[in-house]
């Protein structure tokens, strides 16, 4: 959950800190970004999406992973006209004190068609 409020907090510094040296960002797609590709990537996605939100709704583990289910939500550019949000759920793999793995499930296609 503190990873969440450093997303939700554009934290950049405590979300970098907070993966591991060999954490893996996986989109949607299974496109897989490693912490040295994600040192930029979420900074871009901040850019692209400054108010992105995830909001939590539920909270399952077990002893390999969890699951966040909940919502996330933004406006491409701040743009209010570029609004949208929907069901996503992330899969986290957590090593020590550090996330390992940062998983979302969601159908993208509302965040892709406001960058148009």
């Amino acid at each position: 959950m503190k990873f969440v409020e450093a997303i939700n907090n554009k934290n950049l510094p405590l979300i970098i800190d907070m993966m591991s040296e060999d954490f893996y960002f996986i989109d949607t797609y299974g496109n897989k970004e490693n912490k040295e590709q994600m040192k930029t990537g979420w900074q871009g996605y901040f850019d692209w999406f400054p108010d992105y939100l995830i909001d939590v709704f539920d909270y399952i583990e077990n002893e390999k992973f969890s699951m966040i289910i909940g919502k996330a939500s933004a406006s491409y550019m701040g743009n209010k006209e570029k609004y949208w949000e929907f069901p996503a759920c992330w899969k986290v793999i957590v090593n020590g004190n550090q996330i390992q793995t940062w998983q979302v499930f969601c159908d993208s296609k509302k965040q892709l068609d406001s960058m148009k």
